[in-house]
């Protein structure tokens, strides 16, 4: 839970592990039903928080998912960001490898102008690398926010704990992150580019 909008609204983030669940995109109160009863009987705020879902003007549901597919091409046509390797949400990443892989993937086209499907196979060998460490640091979060078994939980929550009283300082996966998102060397494509008069 944090404060937002300069203190006068609550925001709050629950998140559950589950297999992948059938029901409605549409459907929002079927949503607010999943919600009641994977929180139910829950303590702290939890009773009060699923009590607010009927109230909460901007309700969001959503899977905590990633993308990952043996290729981000076929013939002439090309994905690019969250269709071709989303990370998930909790890794922060999502923008930048957009950015990124469209910087990419347009330097590769200007590369080979005639010969997408080789500009495209270009892209991917550049990305491949950079989109792999960025989805571990989401699978990464996704550990730490929704540990996967009681141990995990008890670990985190002393570990947050330790954290408040004590300068523990950055945790071990924060280098990791900083490694995964310098993880590029962007190439310089202007030679390729073609001014326009």
């Amino acid at each position: 839970m944090r404060a937002i909008h300069d203190n006068a609204d609550l925001m709050a983030f629950l998140s559950f592990r589950s297999d992948p669940l059938d029901y409605d995109h549409r459907d929002v109160n079927a949503q607010k039903a999943i919600l009641r009863e994977r929180f139910a009987g829950g303590g702290w705020w939890i009773p009060w928080l699923v009590d607010q879902l009927d109230v909460a003007p901007d309700f969001y549901f959503d899977a905590i998912a990633q993308v990952q597919l043996d290729r981000w091409s076929a013939g002439r046509v090309a994905l690019l960001g969250d269709a071709a390797f989303c990370p998930s949400p909790l890794s922060g990443q999502g923008t930048s490898l957009a950015i990124v892989g469209a910087y990419i993937l347009a330097g590769e086209l200007a590369r080979r102008p005639t010969d997408p499907p080789a500009a495209f196979g270009a892209y991917e060998r550049a990305m491949r690398g950079f989109v792999a460490a960025n989805q571990r640091i989401g699978r990464l979060r996704a550990e730490q926010v929704t540990p996967p078994t009681r141990l995990g939980v008890l670990r985190q929550q002393l570990h947050e704990f330790a954290r408040a009283r004590l300068p523990l300082g950055r945790p071990a996966w924060m280098d990791e992150f900083g490694q995964a998102i310098n993880g590029i060397q962007l190439p310089d494509y202007t030679r390729f580019v073609q001014s326009v008069p």
